[in-house]
């Protein structure tokens, strides 16, 4: 049996006529295998987007989560959103307002009280004097502790609840759903204003997803 020959010798991507390495994370948007549900995943992602509304995605592990949102993401201008991307749940509550201010590039402050007030400030100052809109991307949302979920809420919840400083997108596994309606969590579940639920590809689409790698 002819044994297949390693990076250094040749590199398996030539053996096996790739141009590149297929189902890797890298890829561009563009490359990503479309299908019904993504489309429909990225059409409410982007509409969450636009009325700086919370977006709750969830699906199995694999399902393409991450990546509807990263398509969803690319077809924003850059010049009037910014995207703040958090995915370790285990920052706490205290390291999402943290994330936040150094993405807005100012060191956070110390005490817990001072630190979501400087958080509401930067937020505001960059719709209403840069005139941009904040994405604020929390991956792996099922593993977010209550506290760090009560916060997220209040981060959209200025102004008398008459406006919110930025998008919200909680992306998770389906436990997340079920966190989110427990009576503890009403008052953020009842602000969600778009769900996308990303199903397993079917027997056709799994073969066009094959095909399109």
């Amino acid at each position: 049996m002819t044994a297949m020959p390693t990076e250094t010798s040749g590199g398996w991507k030539r053996y096996w006529g790739f141009s590149r390495t297929p189902f890797a994370k890298k890829l561009a948007p563009s490359e990503l295998f479309d299908h019904p549900g993504h489309r429909e995943a990225v059409a409410r992602l982007r509409f969450a987007v636009d009325e700086t509304a919370i977006c709750l995605v969830t699906g199995e592990v694999g399902a393409g989560k991450t990546v509807a949102v990263r398509a969803a993401i690319e077809t924003l201008d850059p010049s009037g959103h910014t995207i703040i991307y958090v995915g370790n749940a285990g920052v706490g509550a205290r390291g999402i307002h943290q994330h936040i201010a150094y993405h807005l590039g100012v060191a956070p402050r110390f005490h817990r009280g001072a630190l979501i007030a400087q958080t509401a400030e930067l937020l505001a100052r960059e719709r209403d004097e840069r005139h941009k809109h904040t994405v604020l991307v929390c991956d792996e949302a099922h593993l977010l502790e209550a506290d760090q979920l009560e916060q997220l809420r209040m981060l959209t919840n200025l102004e008398f609840d008459s406006d919110s400083p930025l998008a919200l997108i909680l992306v998770g596994q389906p436990t997340l759903r079920r966190t989110l309606r427990r009576g503890s969590f009403a008052a953020l579940d009842q602000r969600i204003a778009v769900r996308a639920h990303l199903q397993p590809l079917q027997a056709d689409q799994a073969v066009g997803y094959l095909t399109h790698h």
